[in-house]
């Protein structure tokens, strides 16, 4: 036993010492590119435990089997392998690994890395928009690009966006940016699935944008979908359910509250009824959300594909509202030779949405005022089986009557597709020839039976069709050439391209859908003459851009296009839009070799013009005749052949700073925007016969600053955290409206006067009206300040009360990993903004029989008291004029979203025979801060991007959403 013991213990010593024979120190040193000693980094030998960290000076010393591999990692540098063979000593040198620096930007006609960009760009990708409850992809982005507003014109399932870049340019045209999707131009996107886009690059300066010249004042979004790969089949499946609900409710009159105020009105009570009803409970009930994506992608011999489907479904809070939406995508491209490549995409889109009615006050049928104003004294039905109204006031009905009686429905179909063949002369010069279509057609039906409502009553029923075609075709010819020698890199780029638009709408209306009898007819027979209207438009381009850098150091880029539009006059018909930027690098000037905190600085500057022809018509220079049903014609428009483009100039100054290893990485532009010539609809003396005539009149200007800042906070092997914060400002000031114009108005409200107005020298969407002093306590009455002192309040005594451009906006995301779980939060605001909130004027008038909101019970009763509230008197509007006592601050925070997500490792893909697996639970719009007394601080019921923004008069709020969701991969 003892020499068996003996022998093992023998055998084990001479293991060990065989062990450490084959050990060896390795000591050396790590230096990053410039020579520098890189202290902290991990020194780790392959497939063991056994490690080291170099020191202050970059030096390290390691034992470590002769014949194996040391890895080398380090924050910010590409991690390294080096074999140690016999060696005992080595010298390693580490490259960056700003990734940042090197990704591919999508630019106008070409693409560049982001290091070399000399212009203001924001490039979002796939994982920014990604397992969010979107119909619209551009609601995602929302609150994650400086300089870039984003706002939801409504709750409603299939509602648009607004997007504003870099502030409003324009009065009476547009002010929506350009949609470049796969090289299709687009005045819209958001009938793209979400999960088909790879990435989004927005031009926001003149320059960037000035190579799409009359479509660029607005600024570009770039849109690339997705692609196939050449390595293998890959297919994926997207999917998540969810719920959502009104984020918070108003408090209005219950049913003994209401009495009482009728009473205090003079109505007769008696008879009202005994009900107690809560409208907003039955209005608003639990939407629904699902999303079901399927894809699949390869390659095959010198091609790529990628064909996507998916189905998308948004069932709103208020019952109909509901969209469905059907996509389908194909992406593919084949080398044919080795100098002939064909490219095709094609996005095909199917909508069906059913609408409920709101952007309307409750005379008109708004459902969303209908919930608050309809008196909680009758129930959702008549005794008769119709839906029930409110008694006093005939035709305002309840508002599960607005949003069920009648059937609305729109079905649109949207096509885009485009076939290119690129040809490669040589390695350096190659030739695009594309063409596009964008096609997009819509139906509209809606019909109001005879019998169900009051409204449906008094029209003996109703019908509205519509039927709608746009074609828009797009032919490119461009020409790239690249060479690079030594330390000098340079291209050049010029092309032609035409394009067409024919547009084609048919309206129609049947009312009358009972016969002498009561009974019901299959059409009506009150059927008014309709005619269509047709229009069409073209352009033809012609556009260069030339670049160079020298040693990544020096950057210069110009661009010029030549536009030539049919909208305009022969004299007028071409605008002609250059640019320049150039950027210095001054990280890699000689001075900045021994700074080791710095790991990028360059300075960008830049000016550009671009132009705007949308938004005035189609034949807006040329006298105009309109067909009558009759046979004859009308006189219907004043020709003006001088009418010429919008200009907008901007000139940017920017500053790109990565440090610490690209630890913290900081964007800083400064910029000022100036247009010119703005195509206005330049109202004329009621003598003349016509209200309007489209002019260039006036200027406008806009000036601000962004800020963006990526930090690593945390980078363990387990455990990161990333924070990016994103700030803008914006400073909007109309100029001058020229020599005829003193003021233009806008924001119409119902029975009362405009709530905006401008002028030279204030900021588009600048509200006006009366100034309120509050409750005067003798009479109960608002007491308006007597501007003008001659003793009477008047029209004359109006001015500005308010402002909606914000003072600011920014946006804060968060993210965390810990091991295979995930945490991401985004927090977006503004700030300083103010709405008018049109809806009060309803809620607390107190001049009818319509519901109003609690905030009426501090409603002024006696002589001397003090209060906020006036009083209620019957039929008369005084109180509730178009006045300072509206206007709110709009400012609001929200968690737009957040969303906690579980990856399967990678052994449990491996045993499953997959590549990904990833499970999620988010919530959209899951908080709001703010002081605004609305539904919702961020809707409109115009356009948010014109001049009209930052009005709310019954807008469909947005909903908050819960959803958990699948992602897997093959």
């Amino acid at each position: 036993m003892r020499k068996k013991f003996t022998l093992l213990m023998v055998f084990f010593l001479c293991a060990v010492s065989l062990s450490m024979a084959q050990n060896i120190t390795v000591k050396g040193s790590v230096k990053d590119q410039k020579g520098l000693p890189l202290p902290g980094v991990s020194v780790k030998v392959k497939g063991t435990n056994l490690g080291a960290s170099t020191a202050d000076n970059g030096t390290f010393s390691i034992s470590a089997p002769q014949n194996s591999t040391l890895e080398f990692s380090f924050i910010g540098y590409k991690s390294i392998e080096e074999s140690i063979g016999n060696r005992s000593s080595l010298t390693i040198t580490m490259s960056d690994d700003n990734q940042q620096l090197n990704d591919i930007v999508v630019i106008g006609y070409g693409t560049t890395t982001k290091k070399d960009l000399t212009t203001a760009v924001v490039a979002l990708s796939s994982k920014d928009i990604e397992n969010q409850p979107v119909t619209n992809p551009l609601q995602a982005i929302q609150g994650r690009a400086a300089g870039v507003q984003i706002s939801s014109q409504s709750g409603k399932p299939g509602a648009g966006v607004s997007v504003t870049i870099r502030g409003n340019t324009s009065i009476n045209a547009s002010n929506s940016p350009l949609y470049v999707i796969d090289g299709v131009t687009s005045r819209d996107a958001s009938f793209l699935n979400p999960t088909d886009i790879e990435s989004l690059t927005i031009l926001k300066d003149a320059s960037a944008a000035a190579i799409y010249g009359s479509s660029g004042a607005n600024g570009v979004i770039l849109i690339t979908t997705k692609k196939g790969s050449s390595d293998k089949i890959r297919a994926t499946f997207n999917a998540f359910t969810g719920f959502s609900n009104l984020w918070q409710k108003q408090d209005v009159l219950n049913r003994d509250q209401y009495i009482a105020l009728m009473k205090e009105l003079g109505y007769d009570t008696n008879g009202l009824g005994n009900e107690n009803t809560n409208w907003q409970d039955l209005t608003f009930g639990t939407g629904v959300q699902n999303s079901y994506q399927a894809s699949i992608s390869g390659g095959i011999k010198g091609g790529q594909y990628s064909l996507s489907t998916g189905y998308q479904q948004d069932k709103g809070v208020v019952a109909p509202a509901k969209l469905d939406k059907y996509t389908l995508h194909f992406n593919g491209s084949q080398n044919i030779t080795k100098w002939l490549k064909l490219t095709g995409n094609v996005a095909l889109t199917q909508n069906n949405s059913v609408d409920v009615s709101d952007n309307a006050n409750v005379a008109r049928g708004g459902t969303i005022l209908s919930a608050l104003t309809t008196p909680p004294t009758i129930g959702i039905y008549a005794a008769n089986g119709t839906y029930a109204f409110n008694p006093y006031k005939g035709g305002s009905e309840n508002p599960v009557a607005n949003a069920m009686a009648a059937k609305n429905q729109t079905k649109n179909l949207r096509f885009l597709g485009a076939f290119a063949a690129e040809v490669k002369f040589t390695q350096d010069l190659s030739f695009k020839s594309s063409i596009s279509t964008n096609n997009n057609d819509s139906k509209y039906s809606y019909f109001l039976d005879p019998y169900s409502t009051d409204y449906g009553r008094a029209q003996k029923g109703i019908r509205n069709a519509n039927f709608s075609t746009d074609r828009v075709w797009l032919n490119e010819n461009i020409l790239n050439y690249t060479k690079n020698w030594g330390k000098n890199a340079f291209t050049a780029t010029g092309g032609m391209t035409l394009q067409e638009s024919k547009y084609y709408q048919l309206n129609y209306n049947e009312q009358n859908f009972l016969d002498a009898s009561g009974k019901l007819l299959d059409r009506g027979t009150s059927i008014p003459a309709q005619l269509p209207t047709a229009s069409q438009w073209s352009k033809r381009s012609y556009l260069a851009r030339v670049t160079y850098a020298w040693d990544s150091k020096y950057l210069f880029s110009t661009n010029f296009r030549a536009d030539g539009s049919s909208r305009f006059g022969p004299q007028n018909q071409y605008g002609y839009f250059p640019s320049a930027s150039v950027g210095w690098r001054i990280s890699g000037e000689n001075f900045m070799k021994d700074v080791k905190s710095v790991n990028d600085l360059k300075l960008r500057a830049s000016w550009g013009k671009v132009g705007n022809d949308e938004g005035i018509g189609d034949y807006s220079y040329l006298e105009l005749y309109t067909p009558t049903t009759q046979g004859s014609y009308v006189f219907s428009q004043l020709p003006n052949s001088g009418l010429k483009w919008e200009e907008t100039t901007q000139t940017n100054i920017g500053l790109d700073l990565s440090m610490f290893n690209s630890r913290i990485i900081f964007t800083a532009d400064a910029y000022l925007k100036k247009t010119k010539d703005l195509l206005i609809n330049q109202p004329l003396p009621n003598s003349i016969g016509f209200g309007s005539i489209a002019s260039n009149v006036g200027d406008m200007e806009n000036k601000g600053l962004e800020f963006v800042l990526t930090t690593k906070n945390f980078v363990k092997d387990k455990f990161t955290w990333t924070t990016d914060l994103n700030f803008s400002l914006n400073r909007n000031k109309v100029t001058s409206l020229g020599e005829k114009v003193g003021s233009i108005t806008f924001g119409g409200i119902y029975e009362r006067d405009a709530a905006i107005r401008v002028v030279p020298g204030r900021p588009l969407g600048s509200f006006y009206g009366y100034v309120s002093k509050g409750v005067n306590p003798q009479t109960g009455n608002i007491d308006y300040q007597d501007l003008n002192g001659d003793g009477t309040i008047t029209a004359d005594d109006r001015t500005f009360i308010g402002s909606a451009q914000p003072k600011f906006t920014y946006g804060v995301n968060n993210t965390f990993t810990y091991g295979n779980f995930g945490l991401n939060f985004l927090f977006q605001g503004v700030q300083g903004n103010q709405m008018f909130n049109a809806s009060r004027m309803e809620l607390e008038g107190m001049n009818d029989s319509k519901n109003q909101s609690a905030v009426v019970l501090n409603r002024w009763t006696t002589p001397g008291q003090v209060t906020d509230v006036p009083r209620a008197i019957k039929d008369n509007t005084n109180n509730t004029l178009t006045s300072s006592r509206f206007v709110e601050d709009g400012s609001y925070l929200r968690l737009k979203t957040t969303t906690f997500s579980y990856n399967f490792g990678a052994a449990t893909l491996g045993k499953l025979k997959m590549s990904k697996v990833m499970v999620y639970a988010s919530a959209y719009n899951l908080l709001t801060f703010t002081k605004y007394t609305g539904f919702d601080p961020e809707v409109n019921v115009n356009n948010a991007n014109g001049p009209s923004m930052g009005i709310d008069y019954g807008t469909y709020p947005q909903s908050r959403t819960f959803l958990i969701g699948v992602n897997v991969g093959f």
